[in-house]
């Protein structure tokens, strides 16, 4: 979850079946090995040790010796993924900061002193971390847990870093959940991201209880709200069909929005995307956010709401492996 403008909670749940096998420092095999320099690091009385890559300030207390000597690869692979949906600038050399702690306890500790006046907010966190600006900052639960929310959070402290476009909410965690999947084979970092797992178990459960958002609803809530409710299967539904919309916008209906799609994202880095926003969302009568949730979507994907609500409830069906109502 992105934690600029208002605050925000998420309960992030990520299970997904990876195997994991690291050795020196990267994928075992033949995988490209990535430089790391490797100090120590202190910070609130804690010890670890701080691993910097070309893009990322590693900052570890973890005690899962292999798991620390994956990040640097695992986390450069992220960005190459990042990278290649939304390319950053050439010019930057700011690096990304991210914390991962050993223990949640570890985590409180350093949130409460940095970031005193969000603390209470993140404290309602249940499991994972958080983004704010170019800063991640993670606690260890699982190997393959801990990973998939470095990729997820990654993904909006990327943004955070290069960009200054205003994300539409479907869209932001859209693209952070779309970088959740990954597989560690012999040759390195995979991403996946039409095998979320847990995204596709959350998918079917709200089409099991026919608790799918609406096309329109979808567009125009803030992620913010849906979590505020305090209802898990509300905010489950809303981070799955997120990340469905970007599967069938990159790779349904035979291709047939992907161009929209990826005119979307080049006007993000070309610092374009809100003053499309903001003309797109003109005729619709609904507040600010959620004009500009639904303005964007009309000026790069459709005006046809309709059909396109119907193609992707298809997509859904085919998606999960649930033959289509007749």
């Amino acid at each position: 979850m992105n934690w600029t403008g208002n605050t925000k909670t998420l309960l992030i749940a990520l299970a997904l079946l990876v195997h994991v096998a690291v050795i020196g420092g990267c994928s075992s095999g033949d995988a490209e090995m990535v430089q790391v320099r490797e100090e120590p690091w202190s910070v609130g009385g804690m010890s670890g040790t701080k691993l910097s890559t070309e893009h990322f300030d590693i900052h570890s207390t973890l005690t899962d010796s292999q798991l620390q000597a994956a990040l640097p690869s695992f986390l450069e692979a992220a960005y190459d993924q990042y990278h290649s949906l939304l390319p950053a600038p050439e010019s930057s050399t700011k690096r990304l900061q991210t914390y991962v702690f050993n223990n949640r306890a570890q985590w409180e500790l350093f949130a409460k002193k940095k970031y005193p006046r969000r603390y209470p907010v993140f404290q309602k966190i249940s499991a994972g971390g958080f983004a704010v600006g170019n800063e991640c900052v993670v606690y260890y639960i699982r190997r393959t847990y801990t990973l998939s929310v470095l990729a997820h959070e990654g993904m909006h402290q990327y943004f955070a870093n290069y960009f200054s476009a205003r994300l539409p909410a479907w869209l932001n965690e859209g693209l952070a959940t779309y970088c959740e999947s990954y597989e560690l084979p012999s040759d390195g970092t995979k991403f996946t991201p039409r095998r979320n797992s847990f995204r596709l178990n959350a998918l079917r459960e709200a089409m099991t209880s026919d608790a799918i958002f609406p096309l329109r609803a979808m567009l125009s809530t803030d992620a913010g709200k849906v979590i505020n409710q305090g209802r898990a299967r509300l905010t489950k539904t809303y981070y799955a069909q997120a990340w469905a919309m970007i599967c069938f916008l990159r790779h349904g209906e035979k291709g047939k929005y992907a161009g929209g799609f990826q005119d979307m994202l080049d006007a993000i880095v070309d610092g374009k995307l809100s003053q499309a926003g903001r003309a797109g969302g003109h005729q619709t009568q609904q507040s600010r956010s959620a004009k500009y949730g639904e303005g964007v979507f009309r000026a790069y994907i459709t005006e046809d709401l309709e059909t396109f609500e119907k193609q992707f409830n298809d997509y859904l069906y085919d998606l999960v492996g649930f033959p289509r109502p007749t």
